[in-house]
């Protein structure tokens, strides 16, 4: 194990080797389970949860009863299909973050990135925030590794464009299943402006005196504002600003990882709607293939549009199961299909996510901050280290 004192390639201190060990401290303190107000917000999610499950219940319940008839004769091979595919496509997300993270210099295990994700969707699925708590806690599990504020905001802003081209590709794609060929040329233009958009950030960011100006500018007035200010501290905020932008600027992915990750969000997405459509076979509906598609697009950009509700609760429910109705599909079955498929995820991937989450807590919060970046000693050290 890398230790505060490991010895670089001229024989001194390696200061990445202190840097992760600075890390490692941090991470034993800054675990995300540890804190007595994590514990009671646990608690008062939990009965937060309670109550609205038992609300969404009350309304679902005569249909879930007609329901219970079609769940209790599914398929177990379907089911397996299912699992599969939605491991596939926790995955592919997990890789879609560690090539990310690749592309500004921090090698990750695959394992680890996995992990995150899964515990990710697990935070993100039971406590209040939603996706936001998803994305905090995968911030902080980059922060343990090491990452650098530049690369933490890149990991994001990358994974979260290129899976809304995937996921308006997809919709294209079940446009055009339907016949509505007008749809494509809608979902084409939003993909060119989303790619216009991010490549004009790009060059912005890759010209850091652009930005050198008006973000000193911006601190000039800051500490006009700020009574107290202090010389000494006001340099250091401007040495910060300008180091950011430094580092910003020296991120160049190349054009073979947009390609890849696009085919990764893809990937992700894709594997996600092949579980549902495993799990409407499971329960003995067979709809078109554009209605199943439609019903996935339908429900993820319900649960996006809600980003606070943990899983989307309600609103991809709702959209899911109306839509699989308009196409066809008997109101049981489209409500045994949404139970089913939710038992999946958010059910067994949180299930799974908290087990990894707690595991980690075991393991004392020093594990994390065994994974660091880099860039000189090219090491990789695994977070989950096999016994």
């Amino acid at each position: 194990m890398s230790g505060p004192h490991e010895a670089g390639p001229d024989g001194g201190r390696d200061p990445d080797a202190a840097a992760g060990a600075r890390t490692e401290r941090a991470g034993e303190g800054d675990e995300f389970t540890s804190s007595p107000r994590f514990r009671r917000r646990t608690v008062l999610t939990a009965g937060a949860m309670v109550a609205v499950m038992g609300a969404e219940w009350m309304l679902v319940e005569p249909h879930a009863r007609r329901a219970a008839g079609e769940l209790a004769r599914v398929r177990p091979a379907w089911i397996l299909l299912a699992l599969a595919a939605e491991m596939a496509s926790m995955m592919a997300f997990a890789r879609l973050q560690r090539l990310a993270l690749g592309s500004g210099g921090l090698r990750v295990r695959l394992g680890s990135a996995v992990a995150t994700v899964f515990a990710g969707n697990a935070v993100g699925a039971t406590l209040p925030g939603g996706s936001l708590v998803s994305i905090t806690y995968r911030t902080r599990r980059m922060r343990s590794w090491g990452a650098s504020a530049p690369q933490i905001g890149f990991t994001h802003a990358a994974t979260g464009v290129l899976g809304t081209i995937a996921l308006v590709a997809l919709a294209g794609v079940g446009q055009t299943l339907t016949g509505d060929g007008s749809q494509l040329a809608r979902g084409a233009v939003r993909i060119a402006a989303t790619c216009a958009l991010t490549g004009a950030a790009l060059a912005l960011v890759h010209h850091a005196t652009v930005l050198r100006r008006p973000l000193s500018a911006w601190l000039r007035l800051w500490r006009r504002l700020r009574p107290g200010a202090v010389g000494a501290a006001d340099a250091v905020e401007q040495t910060s600003a300008d180091r950011l932008l430094d580092e910003l600027a020296a991120m160049h992915p190349p054009a073979r990882f947009w390609a890849r990750g696009f085919g990764f969000a893809l990937f992700n997405w894709t594997a996600d709607f092949f579980c549902l459509l495993a799990v409407c076979h499971a329960v003995g509906v067979s709809p078109a293939l554009s209605t199943v598609l439609l019903a996935y697009v339908a429900g993820v950009s319900a649960a996006s549009a809600m980003p606070l509700l943990p899983a989307g609760f309600g609103t991809l429910d709702a959209a899911l199961v109306l839509t699989l109705h308009h196409g066809g599909v008997p109101m049981s079955g489209a409500t045994a299909v949404d139970l089913l498929y939710r038992m999946i995820t958010p059910g067994l991937v949180g299930v799974a996510g908290w087990v990894l989450l707690f595991r980690q807590r075991r393991r004392g919060g020093a594990a994390p901050g065994r994974e660091r970046q880099k860039r000189k000693t090219n090491v990789r050290v695994d977070v989950f280290p096999q016994p």
